[in-house]
């Protein structure tokens, strides 16, 4: 078994890229990442300062090479009948590639063993802690060590964080037969398996409490939390039935194994369909709205959009489940959620749901819309048929939601950020940079200042440039701005996304930071690091540093900065790590 250290790698960084550097209308706090990871992402923060973060791409896994398919050595340069898998050194990028190819939602090799790649983070003030609550260390167990995922999606003024972590894999046997008669033969597979899917966590920093799924026929369940409010009332989404498709493809997979024709464990059968779900794009808007794109998310489960009234310790006083804006049709057999993202000291909930474009029942013209959760109904946020998908990403004590809907601007698909306003009943689209800025709001907080990310350049190409926003929704001819011109021009920094802000204007976003290092060959190259920072609000006015000088290069190449932040946004801050993952 080969450990890999951070010997190989050592990283220069250029003087004027410091951690706090002085801005004209915010300061900027570096919160330095852990030697564990590689970048570190905000999520959200509170009015301590306080915030959780999310750790991304461990920096310490061993690895067993002979435990790999040859498929998966061949993607990074091994040839077992050449290579000595025992004494394999693996360079810094070999380490980084395995690393991103077996993690969860990306490894489709169930022979592979599977890794850890999301560290659920808490950033006091001071420094960043990780909750690995789910980690089995024990030797003596046969889970895999660092296999595992923990998310923190949520945190309130009492500093207590929700979120989700997933169980350790361990590797199975599955035998079978093939052949007849002097043919036959019996073939033994090996497969990864675990006890559930995801399961929701609370934490006072202390204690971590977890909250099963109701539903957990098969593969154990998910259950997540997105979001708790200073009242101890937490909210997300649960498996609370198999959806009808994926129950009659189970039965198909259990009467194999009863007549003996299976190759496959029924565990490792619906596995496989789970994953193609929730890796799924929504093929069927193809067929009324040309260039769709749109990542679906689905599960083998119904899953409901829950309430969990918990008390000051994490015990469950009560919990709610949520229906769906609309019914699921007849002959729908697909999995038909819902799913509560955000909630504030009020007990309203705003996330997604399940519908039909326009009303009609129809499976084909299934969609995901923004959802308000009150009073135990489910009302849309809006039904104007210009939208064909959306999700509320946030909601203040003022009851102003905030989220994105997409609609076509000149025959494309964009993200448009909305503000709806629950006691008026007024829908607004926000205006963002110029129009058909794909623009996602993260955050609001009860002044209706907004923030989030949008895109900056006005051309057609594939990998237009995002920056980090905030907008004055409550000042009239209030206008978006690029929070990149509200720092210093040397900070070194590109800011990408805003993703939280709390009642003092305090904003945490996520910065990238281009750094030369070093790699086992001695060679220097450039590499982007993603960075959490918290912007501090000062009396100082916009420096317009994008006008000013071209303080980031673009680069055409897929490893160079903009191809990094288009892999952030599209692999990682929209679907994976921020609230509006469904």
């Amino acid at each position: 078994m080969k450990k890999f250290t951070l010997g190989a790698l050592s990283v220069a960084v250029a003087a004027s890229l410091m951690s706090v550097a002085q801005a004209d209308t915010y300061t900027i706090q570096q919160v330095e990442t852990p030697e564990k990871v590689r970048d570190l992402f905000p999520i959200a923060i509170n009015d301590n300062r306080h915030s959780v973060v999310l750790g991304q791409l461990p920096q310490d896994i061993e690895f067993d090479l002979t435990e790999l398919s040859e498929t998966t050595l061949a993607s990074i340069g091994i040839d077992p009948e050449v290579d000595d898998l025992e004494t394999y050194e693996l360079s810094v990028f070999q380490y980084e590639r395995l690393v991103r190819s077996l993690r969860d939602s990306a490894n489709t090799v169930i022979s592979n063993p599977r890794v850890s790649f999301y560290d659920a983070g808490f950033f006091n003030g001071q420094s960043v802690t990780f909750n690995e609550f789910f980690e089995d260390t024990d030797d003596a167990t046969p889970e895999q060590e660092n296999s595992t995922d923990h998310i923190y999606n949520g945190l309130n003024n009492n500093d207590i964080r929700v979120g989700w972590g997933s169980a350790p894999y361990r590797f199975n046997e599955f035998t079978y037969t093939t052949g007849e008669g002097d043919d036959e033969q019996e073939v033994t597979a090996t497969y990864t398996s675990r006890a559930f899917t995801r399961q929701a966590i609370w934490s006072n920093g202390s204690v971590t409490k977890t909250y099963p799924a109701p539903e957990q026929a098969y593969l154990g369940g998910e259950s997540v939390m997105m979001d708790i409010n200073d009242h101890n009332l937490a909210v997300g989404y649960a498996s609370v039935a198999v959806s009808p498709a994926s129950q009659a493809f189970a039965d198909d997979c259990q009467a194999r194994l009863d007549d003996g024709t299976a190759t496959r464990s029924l565990y490792t059968c619906l596995w496989q369909r789970w994953i193609n779900l929730s890796n799924a794009t929504a093929s069927n808007l193809q067929s009324f709205y040309s260039r769709a794109t749109i990542n679906s998310n689905q599960s083998i489960y119904d899953m409901n959009a829950m309430l969990w009234q918990l008390d000051a310790d994490g015990n469950v006083i009560s919990t709610e489940q949520l229906g769906t804006l609309l019914d699921r049709a007849e002959g729908d057999e697909g999995d038909f959620s819902s799913y509560a993202i955000a909630v504030n000291n009020n007990g309203i909930a705003v996330g997604q749901s399940w519908t039909y474009f326009d009303g009609i029942e129809e499976t084909n013209r299934r969609i995901k819309m923004p959802a308000i959760f009150i009073d135990g109904e489910v009302k849309p946020v809006t039904e104007n048929t210009d939208y064909l998908w959306g999700s509320a990403t946030d909601i203040n004590d003022e009851d102003q939601v905030i989220g994105f809907v997409i609609r076509r601007v000149q025959g494309i698909n964009r993200y448009i950020g909305f503000i709806y306003d629950i006691q008026s009943e007024t829908f607004t689209e926000l205006p963002s940079f110029f129009n058909g800025s794909s623009t996602i709001p993260t955050a609001i907080n009860n002044e209706g200042l907004i923030v989030g990310t949008a895109e900056i350049d006005a051309d057609l190409s594939a990998q237009r440039r995002r920056v980090a926003f905030s907008y004055e929704s409550n000042l009239e001819g209030a206008r978006f701005i690029n929070l990149n011109d509200a720092v210093a021009c040397d900070s070194g920094y590109y800011l990408v996304s805003a993703d939280g802000i709390n009642n003092n204007g305090e904003i945490v976003a996520t910065g990238i930071l281009p750094q030369e290092v070093v790699d086992g060959d001695g060679e220097t190259v450039t590499e982007q690091f993603a960075k959490t920072l918290i912007l501090d609000p000062t009396s100082g006015e916009l420096n317009n540093c994008s006008q000013e000088e071209n303080r980031i290069e673009r680069q055409g190449a897929s490893t160079g900065l903009f191809g990094f932040i288009s892999m952030l946004l599209i692999g990682g801050l929209i679907t994976v790590r921020r609230k509006f993952s469904r």
